[in-house]
């Protein structure tokens, strides 16, 4: 190597090694710089991605807050039988069967609109006080009805 260097001319020698400089500086900015840098930048994207999750969850969180407080002031009016069944007759639902389980109630209605029935358990849970623990549901008579087997209803 000594020896090919040796044999070049002086111009030679400066013109490969500004050759050799410029392929350094291309090594450094393709192995070291490039990758570093894009690095940082995906970083600082992501982290613009998770400050604005940050926010939406922050204003959403108030929002569940002051809707829990809102829609937790309902109380029950009256035991959750009379409730259930006043309810009932309003979305014109008939309920076959009742069986109260301490401060809970299991309900069974025959077939029913199933928009039928969901507008009344969004009834119940919304301006009652009442709330869905389980329910059984099977297919009804009709196309659009329900049966439910079992809709157990507690007091939220």
């Amino acid at each position: 190597m000594k020896a090919w260097w040796q044999q070049l001319n002086s111009r030679e020698q400066r013109l490969v090694a500004a050759m050799t400089l410029v392929f350094m500086v291309f090594v450094f900015y393709s192995a070291v710089w490039k990758p570093i840098n894009n690095s940082i930048s995906e970083a600082n994207s992501k982290l613009a991605r998770q400050v604005q999750l940050l926010t939406w969850v922050q204003e959403n969180t108030t929002r569940y807050k002051q809707a829990k407080r809102a829609g937790g002031k309902s109380t029950l009016r009256g035991s959750i039988s009379s409730v259930a069944n006043r309810s009932a007759k309003v979305y014109k639902l008939t309920i076959t069967r009742m069986q109260p389980q301490g401060d809970d109630l299991q309900v069974w209605i025959d077939s029913t609109p199933f928009t039928q029935l969901l507008f009344w358990l969004e009834h119940l849970a919304n301006n009652e006080g009442l709330q869905v623990k389980a329910i059984d549901l099977t297919q009804g008579d009709k196309v659009g009805e329900v049966k439910v087997r079992r809709l157990h209803l507690t007091k939220a």
